[in-house]
């Protein structure tokens, strides 16, 4: 039996072969052994060999392959002094064509980068040399540098993280037009460096005092005030959600009814705010807001197994308002993996909201003084590629 499966094994075998593209299989063939060939000429120090057989499969490269990753060209680059070839291509460096390239069938998982990055990490001292003797300008001779220091990980550990950094924006500072800025701050940092934009989480305690009738009719308001925020250059924009509850201390009369005295109340609200960072410092930030939205008193959900009567519709309260507000944030570091400046800490809010709920009931007309204490998060976000 076994012999009758090999026959029928062997006669389709050279059909469903012949049913493969053969350009595409002859193509990725090649691609292996021209690497191949290339970890052979590179362990020999042929450099006009290394030279051609970069050429050969960079013309492989297309919409399916990928011949040879942008890091082993580079390293590759350094070995034979070809930095014109490597600042052309740190130039063109988009993440549009990363994520393009992402799509294609990756190079064979041989040894060629692990092999080109041994040998250059431990001859280090001789291709920094190579590129101080290099006739380059100032500024692409400089770039050269920090380049083979973040291809060979030379500076990923603190101090020299955080030096290697404060490199990177020396340069940036002295060459601002540079053509290499955009591949540097979007992927040669070790703390990404902040762009223009962030984004903010609050979640606070609130305490909201009455004025007014309302003072005389609701106890204390307590709960939470929630909100996200956008930040852009110092300005600030909140969409915020104060919610909260509180008993009343008197009877409201509504259409002839009774909201009894110590029945539960909750006060919601959904607001826009604005403001900008008169201060701005590592620990502290400090900023002035204004607003406005919507805001109700009402009875709180009901339960279904025990509704309120009918009449409870007639304490439904609501209207517009408007807010101003001062709040302060103490900063902690958010870690230094994260972009530079974004923070977790504490914020604290102190407010007025000009209430509007009293057009229908004179029970309710006032405003309310609040203070709001928690928890923030300001995520900055990293300058891209």
């Amino acid at each position: 039996m076994r012999r009758h499966y090999f026959y029928w094994l062997f006669f389709f075998c050279p059909l469903l072969l012949s049913g493969q593209p053969e350009a595409p299989l002859a193509q990725w063939a090649q691609i292996a052994v021209d690497r191949q060939s290339l970890i052979t000429a590179f362990r020999d120090g042929n450099s006009t060999e290394v030279r051609a057989l970069l050429d050969t499969l960079r013309g492989l490269e297309n919409d399916r392959y990928l011949p040879l990753q942008w890091d082993e060209r580079w390293l590759l680059y350094f070995w034979l002094e070809d930095y014109n070839a490597a600042f052309a291509e740190v130039a063109r460096f988009t993440k549009a064509w990363e994520d393009n390239n992402a799509m294609k069938i990756a190079p064979p998982a041989d040894s060629l980068f692990k092999i080109l990055d041994n040998r250059l990490y431990g001859d280090q001292g001789q291709y920094f040399e190579q590129i101080r003797q290099a006739d380059l300008p100032a500024e692409e001779q400089t770039f050269a540098d920090l380049l083979l220091n973040f291809l060979l990980r030379l500076s990923t550990e603190e101090p020299a993280a955080a030096e290697f950094d404060a490199r990177l924006d020396a340069f940036l500072t002295q060459y601002p037009t540079s053509r290499f800025a955009r591949f540097m701050r979007g992927r040669m940092y070790n703390t990404p460096p902040p762009g223009n934009w962030g984004l903010s989480v609050d979640v606070l305690f609130l305490q909201g005092n009455w004025s007014g009738m309302l003072d005389n009719n609701f106890r204390t308001c307590y709960g939470g005030d929630f909100a996200v925020g956008y930040w852009n250059n110092r300005w600030n924009a909140y969409l915020r959600i104060p919610v909260g509850g509180q008993k009343l201390q008197r009877p409201v009369e509504a259409k002839g009814y009774f909201w009894e005295k110590d029945e539960s109340s909750t006060f919601f609200g959904v607001e826009l705010e604005a403001g900008y960072d008169i201060i701005s410092k590592s620990r502290l930030r400090i900023l002035p807001t204004v607003g406005g939205g919507y805001t109700t008193i009402r009875p709180p959900l009901e339960d279904e197994a025990d509704p309120y009567p009918d009449y409870f519709d007639f304490f439904k309260f609501q209207g517009g308002h408007l807010t101003a507000a001062v709040q302060a944030d103490v900063k902690f570091n958010a870690g230094k993996t994260n972009v530079a400046t974004s923070y977790h800490g504490v914020r604290v809010r102190v407010g007025y909201r000009w209430l509007n709920l009293g057009g229908e009931n004179p029970a309710l007309r006032g405003n309310m003084f609040f203070f709001a204490v928690g928890y923030t998060m300001f995520g900055r976000q990293a300058q891209s590629l």
